[in-house]
């Protein structure tokens, strides 16, 4: 019985450092650049920054992307994105990396801007 219960607690705790473990940032293949998810992810970006620094920004496209799974199977992905975004419509362009977190397709849980900076 001991060594049952001894097995029981080696595996629990494999499981709890599992569950911790770092998850990975990886690239977001090109052919999901465009996908509606990332897309969304990235006018959300451009449109908080714009409202809340109040600037003149206004998204053009996702040049590039990663993201980055919730290690042990938790909720939301985090997406760090290299969007071009434009001062005006028809204004000088610059790129920016954005981090976002969200669950896409959940209408309970809402978008999160993690960080916004000029590249």
């Amino acid at each position: 019985m001991r060594s049952l219960q001894a097995v029981l607690v080696a595996v629990l705790v494999l499981l709890a450092v599992a569950a911790t473990t770092d998850a990975a940032w990886a690239p977001i293949p090109d052919r999901d650049l465009n996908g509606m998810v990332v897309q969304q992810a990235g006018r959300f970006a451009v449109l908080v920054h714009d409202i809340t620094r109040r600037t003149t920004l206004v998204f053009v496209k996702v040049e590039r992307g990663e993201m980055e799974r919730p290690a042990g199977g938790g909720l939301g992905t985090n997406y760090r994105l290299v969007v071009t975004a434009a001062r005006a419509p028809g204004g000088s362009r610059g790129q920016y990396e954005c981090v976002v977190w969200g669950v896409p397709g959940s209408r309970t849980s809402t978008w999160k801007l993690l960080g916004f900076k000029a590249l």
